[in-house]
Parts: C-alpha cells; structure tokens; sequence
C-alpha cells in the first residue's frame, strides 16, 4: 500500500478503483490494479498501477494520464530493484516516480523564456530550494496553461505560542499557489494556504490578505514580499503574546497574594479578591486579542450587593492608558487607578445595589 505524504503540500494520496486482473474466481480479496491519486502542485494526477497476484515478485506497470511523460524504467532505482518483501516498496517507487515527473514538467519551462526565468530566478536568487517548488504545466493540442507554481514559503512558525496551535493537529505550513492562465499572460493569480495550526494562530483565514501579483510583475520580487509579511505576522504574534504575559506577570508582581485565577496559557486575564477598609471586591481584568492597542478591561464586582438579580459591578475602560508603556508601568499606573475608584465605586455599590 502507498503510505506516507507528498510533495511540497505533504500532501496524503487516495487508492480508488480498486479491480482485479484475474479472470477466475477467488475467495480472497485479489484486487491487483487500481488508481492513486497524488496532490502535486496545486493539481491530483492519475495515475493506475497495475500488478499480477499470481507473480507479485513482478514489479508494477504504470498507466500515467498524461502520455507524453514516460520515464525511462532503468532510471527507476526502486523498480528495478522491486522488492515484495519491503513493505514500502510501492511507495518508494512512487516517490521516485513523482521525482522524475517533477523534473518532466521543469524541462517543460525551458520552451518558455519568461517561465524559465521565473523559476530559474527563485531558484539562484531566494533562499528556496528545490524541493519547496513544484511545477505543472497543462497542455492541449489548442493551448498551453494554465501552469502553477508551488511554493512551500520557509517560514519560521515555531516561535508562535503553543496554546494557539496545541488543538490543530498537524504541520505548521504555508504553501503559495500561483497560477499563469498561459505562458506570457499578465494576469497572474496568487492564493496562499496555510495550514489549520498556522490558520488559527493567525486569528483565522480572513485575518491574512496578501497583496494581488502586480502588473508586470515576477516572482522573484512577489514571493519575497509574502514571506516577509508572514514572517512579519508570525513576530507581531509573538510580541503580542509576550507584552500580555510581561502585564499578567506586572500585576501577579503587585497583587500575587490576592489573585484567584488567570490565564496561564494565552494570558488574557486575571482577576483578585481585595479588600479596602473591610470592604471586599473583586477585580477582573481581561486584555482583548488588540492588546496593547487596546486598553484592558477593568471590571469591579461587589460580593455584597446584587443589581438585576446579579452581583453589582462595574466596567472601567476608559481611563489614562498608553499602548507605548511597558507592563510594569501599565501595572502600576492602573494601580493607581483602582486605589483611586475604590471609595466611589462602594458608595454606588450600596446606592444601586441591593443587599
């Protein structure tokens, strides 16, 4: 069985068709040919395999939907070399296989100048590599195109928080896909996947807009440009997530004998029990992912006195605040503040509250 992923999508391949070659009749299941189907850049191509259950010591024949790849047999290692008793044998051919239709549809962009130097130029000039690009050219006795790209974008995710990615399963990826209609056209079309980890570390897939490939553009100024905004992205998360947890850290600092709980993952809130001449409340603050944009909300709450059948509390968001402090002084300035509301926010606790 094929096993395993491929390709620069890591992408995992589907048997489907499954039939048997055997004219007889037999009990046990001697399903000898059949379909796989393999993501390769942007595309699934087809491809039959057909083996003999009467002589599995046989390699395999192929059937590749596309007639005009035909790769020489002696140059398949893994085929020549057929072993039924490695129980990878079928996937190593695959990937071996995969290899030289990859260096098929390379060969095909050599007819094409302005292809050739698009690829030749990520290739000499950006730190990809070969193996994070893939090439595909569809072809019709009437046109060429449209031909994809592939590209695996290196980008460095494992500085991303684990709570954001610790429930997606899985790689941290982006692969960008761009799309000629036809070797010289202009309108060239690009879409960015990413992985469902890197997805929701962003805040989701309307979170990341890429820019349009511009008019007489080339890749090799484009690609770039993503990556620089996807590293760029991956580093504001990272700070964001470091000024929260340096304030969670500023008030525990201040408060610690008093907290009752907060946020050890994301740190997007925390709350205490204080009292103040006798008087007892507690104190919620909770950051919104725009933090340090965004001022943290403070939310007092009487233990005593109830409003509408819930406890009496009040929101504050609209004090002194500058999203260009550091969390020690953010902590103190809203220390400050809090000392400062105590006495006016129990005397309205009593006047609108019920006890």
């Amino acid at each position: 069985m094929v096993e395993g992923k491929f390709g620069v999508c890591n992408g995992i391949t589907r048997v489907n068709d499954v039939k048997s070659g055997s004219s007889t009749l037999r009990k046990s299941p001697s399903g000898d040919r059949f379909k796989i189907y393999i993501p390769y850049a942007g595309q699934t191509i087809t491809w039959e395999v057909i083996l003999d259950n009467s002589c599995p010591e046989e390699p395999p024949d192929f059937i590749f939907e596309d007639s005009d790849f035909c790769p020489n047999v002696a140059d398949i290692k893994s085929l020549v070399n057929w072993d039924i008793g490695d129980p990878h044998c079928l996937t190593k051919v695959i990937r071996e296989l995969l290899e030289h239709y990859k260096t098929f549809h390379e060969r095909l962009l050599e007819a094409h100048s302005r292809l050739q130097f698009e690829y030749s130029s990520l290739l000499d000039q950006t730190e990809l590599s070969r193996d994070l690009i893939e090439v595909y050219s569809e072809r019709t006795e009437k046109k060429i195109g449209p031909i994809n790209f592939l590209i695996k974008l290196p980008v460095d995710f494992s500085d991303i928080p684990p709570y954001l990615t610790k429930d997606n399963p899985g790689e941290n990826s982006a692969v960008l896909l761009i799309l000629f209609p036809s070797p010289d056209s202009s309108r060239v079309t690009p879409q960015l996947y990413l992985s469902p980890r890197v997805e929701h570390a962003f805040g989701g897939s309307g979170n990341l807009r890429i820019p349009a490939f511009p008019s007489g553009g080339c890749l090799l100024d484009y690609v770039p440009d993503v990556y620089k905004l996807l590293q760029n992205k991956v580093e504001k998360t990272v700070q964001i997530y470091e000024r929260r947890k340096e304030l969670i850290a500023a008030f525990l600092s201040h408060f610690g004998r008093s907290v009752l709980e907060f946020d050890a993952d994301g740190f997007f809130d925390i709350s205490f029990l204080f009292e103040w001449n006798d008087f007892f409340f507690i104190l919620y603050i909770e950051l919104a992912p725009s933090f340090p944009q965004e001022a943290p909300v403070l939310t007092f709450q009487s233990i005593y006195h109830e409003s509408k059948e819930k406890p009496y509390s009040e929101v504050h968001d609209k004090y002194p605040y500058s999203p260009r402090w550091s969390g020690p002084e953010m902590a103190t300035r809203i220390k400050t503040y809090i000392l400062d509301n105590i006495q006016a926010f129990q005397k309205q606790s009593v006047i609108s509250g019920s006890l």
